[in-house]
């Protein structure tokens, strides 16, 4: 007879198993971690393993240990205790306690009875969820190993360990989600990025799609890269060969047909309701930077021209009728307040702080008012009657570190992250509540969207979700930050890049090399997942060792929540997911 072996993979998934069957899904992701199995649901026993495989076998192996004691020598003393698997047992009972013992046992037995359904004609219920033990009076051990209870020393199987079959539901039930994992690498086409495709040469800095059209997508970077395409299908299940090779998609060139190769696109961002574009470019040369407005149909109705590079960030406000922008100024820093639709803008400087030295970030809190944000800067500031004034300074530590900034309409809470894991939520008086979220660097800090934004009650959770290098990504609930997180899901290496669906019900996130998406309201196991190819586009046309640190990753949905664009180095990904 074949005896089967055990290694470290096969006793991790059932003991990764058995913590997701009894609900400690926080743990279960941080097992996959230090294992570094993102997946152990494809490991090749997994789909052999029965439910509750480690109940089971450890039972068995209880009454094996049984067998051996009978077979060893009977000791002398019959009132001594005799020792089993996890210490001593109880000496064997006199006739009067095991008489006692047989009514309770009798009596355990009824109650169990009493609580299975009655047989009906009708459909069969729901079975009960798994958990550790009988309640209503029966105290047990966490793996329910009947030990009081079975006297005469034997390990029986507690009756949950019956087979079952694998829960999957979409109900406000939630059970385990066996389901397998969908790949969807052939579900992906890459778009070309050169004009000239015998050099490919254009290194994408930044993606996102048009937030209310599903089939505009706008991409910026390097040799005078700055595009609107028009995706009207991934073609990949025509065309098989468009998974390897970049495919032509209608384009409009968002820069001007003489502009030199030398050009590149730094910054884009779309307003809230997709009807026009912020690009930020940059030459090599001395000349100044600036930032052109486009509608989605390709028309340039606006641009400004006196910045020094880079622009660093691009805001639109909650009306899109102004947007943001942070650039370098003799030194110090540089904020613009631009009006398009009018053609004017507005400046305040910050001599004193060298963007080549610490990097900034900012958020708008009203049409009026934003906040600057970056290492022990928090401060706010308003837009009154055509001048910047600063309005706010939050009491930051010596330290702080602060590299994320996010502002939420809805509860009116802010939330900054910090290069030492830490995240603090400031509410509209100024208050903080901190707490660590992550060992080491924060990478992404976003809120969940809303399906229907409105005013929220005050009883009603706000979701942040963040991620950081140490391959984490958790959702909070910022209203209650002392608690522990929502959930918690893990990928093998550093969290790159994150997006929410723009309904909320969907998260992706990415590493160098992959990217999964869960549900959020089932984040045990992923729903899908995405492995980035090794072909030459992966890699940066400098070298082909280049450091992870020195690219730029960007990640974005598509307006209906279908599509992903991947965006990193020489090639862009369009990615479709199926809910």
């Amino acid at each position: 007879m074949t005896k089967e072996s055990l290694d470290s993979d096969r006793v991790n998934y059932m003991i990764w198993s058995y913590l997701i069957d009894s609900g400690y899904r926080e743990t279960a992701a941080r097992l996959q971690q230090e294992w570094n199995k993102p997946h152990p649901e494809q490991l090749t026993c997994a789909p052999h393993v029965p439910d509750h495989a480690l109940v089971v076998l450890l039972n068995r192996g209880l009454l094996y240990s049984v067998v051996d004691r009978e077979d060893a020598p009977v000791n002398s003393n019959d009132g001594e205790a005799v020792t089993g698997f996890f210490g001593p047992l109880t000496p064997a009972a006199t006739t009067a306690e095991a008489a006692d013992e047989d009514d309770f046992e009798n009596a355990r037995k009824r109650q169990i009875d009493n609580e299975q359904p009655q047989i009906s004609n009708g459909p069969s219920s729901k079975r009960q969820r798994l958990s550790n033990g009988y309640e209503n009076g029966f105290e047990t051990t966490p793996m329910d190993l009947d030990d009081d209870a079975n006297a005469d020393e034997n390990a029986y199987p507690s009756p949950e360990q019956l087979p079952s079959p694998v829960v999957a539901t979409d109900g406000p039930e939630k059970g385990t989600q066996i389901d397998k994992v969908c790949e969807l690498s052939t579900e992906t086409v890459f778009l070309e990025l050169s004009d000239d495709q015998a050099s490919r040469n254009a290194v994408l800095l930044q993606c996102e799609w048009n937030p209310r059209d599903p089939t505009i997508l706008a991409a910026a970077g390097t040799d005078a890269l700055a595009r609107m395409w028009t995706v009207r299908g991934t073609g990949a299940e025509a065309d098989p060969n468009a998974q390897f090779s970049p495919v032509l998609q209608p384009y409009l060139n968002l820069l001007p047909q003489d502009a030199p190769s030398t050009t590149t696109g730094t910054a884009l961002t779309w307003s809230s309701d997709g009807s026009s574009l912020a690009v930020a470019s940059e030459p090599i040369d001395d000349s100044a930077s600036k930032i052109e407005f486009w509608t989605k149909n390709g028309d340039c109705y606006a641009a400004f021209n006196f910045f020094e590079s880079p622009i660093i960030c691009l805001r639109w406000n909650l009306s899109n009728s102004a947007c943001l922008s942070l650039s370098p100024e003799k030194g110090g820093t540089l904020i613009s307040i631009m009006y398009p639709a009018q053609d004017q803008a507005i400046q305040y400087s910050l001599p004193q702080h060298s963007l080549h030295d610490q990097a900034l970030e900012a958020t708008w809190t009203s049409d009026e008012a934003f906040v600057l944000c970056g290492g022990d800067i928090l401060q706010g500031f308003q837009c009154v009657e055509g001048t910047i004034s600063p309005i706010r300074k939050y009491e930051t530590r010596e330290g702080h570190a602060l590299s994320k900034i996010t502002f939420d309409w809805q509860s009116g809470l802010l939330a900054t992250a910090s290069d030492t894991g830490t995240i603090d939520i400031w509410d509209q008086l100024g208050q903080c509540q901190s707490f660590n979220a992550h060992q080491g660097v924060i990478t992404s800090l976003i809120w969940q969207p809303l399906p229907f934004p409105h005013a929220l009650p005050e009883n009603m959770g706000r979701f942040l979700a963040s991620a950081g290098e140490d391959g984490a990504i958790c959702v909070w609930n910022a209203r209650m930050p002392d608690s522990k997180s929502k959930c918690s899901m893990t990928m093998s290496s550093a969290v790159v890049s994150l997006a929410f669906s723009p309904d909320g019900a969907f998260i992706a996130g990415a590493t160098a090399d992959r990217i999964l998406i869960w549900k959020v309201d089932e984040a045990s196991l992923p729903r899908a997942s995405w492995i980035r190819s090794d072909q030459a586009g992966w890699r940066t046309p400098m070298s082909q060792d280049s450091n992870t640190d020195e690219n730029s990753y960007s990640l974005s949905w598509d307006a209906n929540g279908q599509k992903l664009a991947y965006g990193v180095n020489t090639s862009l990904a369009v990615i479709t997911f199926r809910r």
